[in-house]
């Protein structure tokens, strides 16, 4: 038996490890043996509370798909982090690869797997949104087709592209039981400096001026985009760090008062929770939170948001069959290789109908497959 961490994961020609391992279990015929085989501590997400949490902790039963990011690059990107990354990816390189094929800066790669439909983006789309499917239907084509269109034209592009035009940042960040500012944050210094815009220690001098290589694929300005949010929210029941950086922090409740339940993706058990006190002082339970935030937004955007179609892109899923999409080399749309073709040689572009007044609803009620509220 072989028993593996995820730390192996996580370093460089991380599928050779792999491959090396599991050819050693198939050459000694230990695969399907009691006591032999692979043991491999995460990764091995359990589907039977993911299957019945994933529907409510996106809302999938009211519309798909979610927008989901992955951290790495949200923050590598929006905390200005790339603008002193000299490594280049030259020098991860195996010897026997082709260097001229892996020009450019470390972020120039991020942004073509988004581009290409490996790696989701946020923000997506380098306009709005919810502004595309009327452009399309002025124009005589669906939201689909149009973004087809403007993407390969070049009047609309990926937000990642232009990271630092005033336009393609986050504005707002809610943080909930995270301390990401302080403790488990990756750049912290940077985080101060170029999403919050307050005091930091950053004393590296970016590529501008110390004349690194600048990207190819992402516009570079020479002076980074300063304090990129206007709002920071902390849900918290300690007073971390992360909430002495925070404009609002929402005090919840702890484990010993609230009715709740925790379970976890890597194992099979859910673990309820039962309240032993009342919530002290002004917090609450996670949920009246989130109700109340609910509550308060489908009051305050009537007038402004209300029945709208929104255009999602979504990465080409690990586990289905898009993910056979390119099965013999890779080919860049935007290079000429290939056309985009969504689902294949980019994002799947799909239309999303979203009701914002009506978003309180969706969260009290679950919809059934017929569609019908009850």
């Amino acid at each position: 038996m072989i028993i593996v961490g995820a730390g192996l994961n996580h370093w460089y020609h991380l599928d050779m490890n792999y491959r090396g391992l599991i050819n050693m279990l198939i050459f000694c015929g230990c695969v399907g043996q009691s006591g032999g085989g692979w043991a491999h501590y995460v990764g091995q997400e359990k589907l039977r509370p993911q299957t019945g949490w994933q529907p409510l902790a996106f809302a999938l039963d009211w519309q798909r798909p979610a927008r989901h990011m992955n951290s790495t690059s949200y923050f590598y990107n929006h905390s200005s982090q790339w603008r002193y990354e000299t490594v280049t990816a030259q020098e991860l390189l195996s010897p026997m690869a082709d260097k001229s094929r892996y020009s450019g800066h470390l972020i120039d790669f991020n942004v073509r797997a988004e581009r290409m439909g490996w790696l989701p983006s946020a923000p997506q789309l380098g306009t709005n949104p919810l502004r595309i499917a009327e452009e399309a239907k002025k124009a005589g084509m669906s939201p689909v087709d149009y973004t087809v269109k403007s993407l390969k034209e070049g009047s609309i592009r990926f937000a990642a592209e232009q990271p630092e035009n005033g336009k393609n940042h986050p504005r707002n960040l809610f943080i909930w039981r995270s301390n990401l500012l302080g403790s488990s944050g990756k750049g912290h210094e940077f985080m101060l400096k170029y999403l919050l815009g307050t005091d930091h220690g950053i004393q590296g001098k970016d590529l501008g001026k110390q004349g690194g290589v600048k990207p190819e694929e992402v516009e570079w300005k020479d002076n980074g985009l300063d304090g990129k949010l206007d709002l920071v929210v902390t849900l918290d029941f300690r007073l971390s760090s992360t909430c002495l950086y925070s404009d609002i922090v929402l005090p919840t409740a702890t484990w010993y008062e609230k009715d709740d339940m925790n379970t976890s993706d890597m194992h099979p058990f859910i673990h309820p929770l039962s309240a032993a006190v009342d919530p002290a002082w002004e917090s609450k339970s996670d949920w009246e939170i989130y109700k109340g935030i609910a509550e308060k937004f489908s009051e305050v955007c009537v007038g402004h948001l209300g029945k709208e179609t929104d255009v999602v892109t979504l990465p080409i899923q690990h586990d289905s069959a898009a993910e056979l999409a390119q099965p013999l080399d890779v080919k860049d749309w935007k290079k000429g290789e290939c056309d985009l073709i969504p689902g294949v040689t980019a994002p799947h572009i799909i239309p999303v109908e979203r009701d914002y007044p009506g978003y309180l609803r969706t969260l009290y009620l679950y919809r059934p497959a017929d569609g019908e509220n009850r």
